[in-house]
């Protein structure tokens, strides 16, 4: 569903990204793991067309990213190619309660407020807030805020979602709920899955495949058991946090 060739991307002539290749299947959750700064979501950033000045190859169903942006969005949908994305803080307006943070997406495609109304609903119940529809963000704890972001995606019922670092900032109780959800919803809905974190706990419970980025190159790809079965010498050091190994602990 997704695939990554020989991806390259270059902020004032510092290389985030050397030469990125992986391979998302369809319908299954892949995480990337990787040390702070190493390029996690400006790897996901890129992926979602937020970095368009990047080399190399990246195809959703095999359709160029390029041209993936020019679609309409009434082709994606028809295709069954739309992408969310879930901020890492939630992305929430402070403005705007629960109800229309989540409506955005869909009345920004200027859909039906009888299908808004139900499709929020939907998602909110879904997520376990149908209750907090009427609440600014900031009457919100940051395990609600960030329930509310994935509600938002899953309205505009995509096929490919997007999660950046989904438990940051949350403590292992939530953290773990976060990474319940995330399966459950993957699990219902079919969709292709995409998630950057540094939590080996989520990635354990979520991961079907697990990349890890290092020095700008996905290092490790491998599937998910077997990477914390710990037989890579980077996903050892990685998993056991030790300073010797092939990760440079600088």
């Amino acid at each position: 569903m997704i695939t990554l060739e020989h991806v390259r991307l270059t902020f004032n002539h510092h290389a985030v990204l050397h030469d990125v290749s992986l391979s998302v299947p369809q319908g299954l959750i892949y995480v990337i793991l990787g040390k702070n700064g190493s390029g996690k979501t400006v790897l996901l950033k890129t992926i979602a067309g937020l970095f368009p000045h990047f080399a190399g190859t990246i195809a959703l169903a095999g359709i160029p990213l390029q041209e993936y942006r020019t679609l309409p969005i009434e082709e994606k949908m028809k295709r069954n190619i739309t992408m969310a994305y879930v901020f890492q803080k939630g992305g929430l307006f402070d403005s705007m309660n629960v109800f229309d943070n989540v409506a955005f997406g869909l009345r920004r495609r200027g859909e039906n407020e009888a299908i808004v109304f139900e499709k929020v609903r939907e998602a909110l119940e879904w997520v376990g807030l149908s209750e907090s529809e009427q609440k600014l963000p900031s009457q919100l704890s940051g395990g609600m805020q960030k329930r509310v972001g994935l509600a938002r995606a899953l309205c505009l019922s995509p096929s490919i979602i997007l999660y950046d670092d989904p438990t940051a900032g949350l403590d292992p109780v939530l953290a773990d709920s976060i990474s319940d959800l995330i399966v459950a919803t993957q699990e219902k809905y079919k969709m292709t899955s995409l998630l950057v974190t540094q939590d080996l706990a989520v990635a354990r419970k979520t991961a079907h495949q697990v990349g890890l980025l290092h020095n700008g190159i996905i290092a490790v790809d491998m599937e998910s058991q077997e990477f914390f079965s710990k037989s890579n010498p980077y996903a050892k050091q990685f998993i056991d946090g030790d300073s010797e190994g092939p990760i440079d602990s600088i």
